[in-house]
């Protein structure tokens, strides 16, 4: 029973969003909603009287019909029941004569909308329900309902709402500043401190998918893995400082030639970077991969590189028609970039 009741109400799964709670919040309506309508409808059929008896009978029908009706709407059927518990309080209210009146269900509707709508709207809807209510009430006022009774309940009411809405307020704060840091955190773990381009995490978390995409969508997907050349002599003549500045202009030149929404840029670690684009053919592959060789000679012009850099590249060109692993293509490109190095650098070899 306690491993099914942590399963329903989601309490196992992970948070990821207000959507989370006003499930949670909804699960939690559904089965309460039954549940006390239930222990109400049996009681009053033995300690009270009839008339309460059919009342409840008739809403716990009520919920019954809604549940059965649009089950496969869940988010309706939550915003139904509690509405439906809305009417409810109006029924009972009416049938009692406001007599022997429980606010704390009153409370409960005000505290369960602000939480299913947010602070916002559903403090404009628990609102409506309250001054409907209060009216309701002060027609009893003389009657059945004494004028302290009816202030009292009053400023009780205005005060839990007001409750309601400031707590909502402070959790709808919280939960933003926490999916602000958990978004930052995230992209730290998988962002390059240096450069702000993907690092080597991120790429053998996501090469598989790519490829997998690719070749689902038919097209063809290009990995070109790059190479300072002579990196550790420059860091040695100019000093690490002006190694990572060499770096730095490399991945700015890297993030303005690679401008489409499927292009994705990583720094593998050192001097090693790799991008993954998809070209409309092999020749598009080559000459944009040859356009940002030939733009890396014009990185010098940046007072803060040194001297000339170039580049190595290996591309290699993953065809849809064939089924290849993650491993089997990053070899295959590392070791076309190998063979641009021996060849004698400053240059790219792309796979036949």
């Amino acid at each position: 029973m306690k491993q099914w009741l942590k399963s329903y109400l989601l309490m196992e799964k992970e948070v990821g969003s207000h959507s989370y709670r006003r499930e949670v919040t909804g699960n939690f309506v559904i089965l309460f909603s039954f549940a006390i309508l239930f222990l109400l409808t049996l009681s009053n059929f033995f300690y009270s009287s009839r008339t309460v008896f059919y009342a409840n009978l008739a809403l716990l029908t009520g919920l019954c019909l809604i549940f059965i009706l649009f089950r496969h709407h869940k988010r309706l059927v939550i915003h139904s029941i509690a509405h439906f518990m809305a009417g409810g309080i109006f029924v009972i209210v009416y049938v009692n004569q406001a007599q022997d009146y429980t606010p704390i269900w009153s409370f409960l509707y005000m505290y369960l909308i602000i939480s299913l709508y947010g602070h916002k709207k559903g403090l404009i809807i628990a609102s409506v329900f309250l001054i409907c209510l209060l009216f309701f009430l002060f027609s009893w006022v003389g009657q059945t309902v004494t004028t302290l009774e009816f202030i009292r309940f009053s400023f009780v009411a205005i005060f839990t709402l007001f409750f309601a809405y400031l707590a909502e307020l402070l959790i709808s704060i919280t939960f933003e500043e926490f999916y602000k840091t958990k978004s930052m955190l995230e992209k730290m773990t998988i962002t390059d401190e240096l450069t702000g381009l993907h690092n080597r995490r991120h790429f053998n978390d996501i090469l598989s998918d790519k490829i997998n995409s690719a070749r689902r969508s038919n097209e063809m997907l290009a990995l070109a893995i790059i190479d300072v050349d002579h990196f550790k002599k420059y860091n040695d003549t100019y000093g690490h400082p002006a190694g990572d500045q060499v770096l730095i202009a490399l991945a700015n030149l890297y993030k303005e030639t690679m401008k489409r929404s499927d292009d994705v840029l990583f720094r593998l670690g050192g001097e090693e970077f790799a991008l993954l684009y998809k070209p409309k053919g092999e020749a598009e592959a080559i000459d944009l991969l040859e356009q940002i060789r030939e733009s890396v000679e014009a990185v010098v012009s940046d007072e803060k590189v040194q001297s000339t850099i170039t580049i190595s590249a290996g591309l290699y060109i993953i065809k849809p028609q064939k089924a290849q692993s993650f491993e089997q293509v990053y070899k295959s490109a590392d070791e076309l970039l190998y063979q641009a190095k021996e060849l004698g650098r400053n240059r790219v070899v792309a796979s036949p």
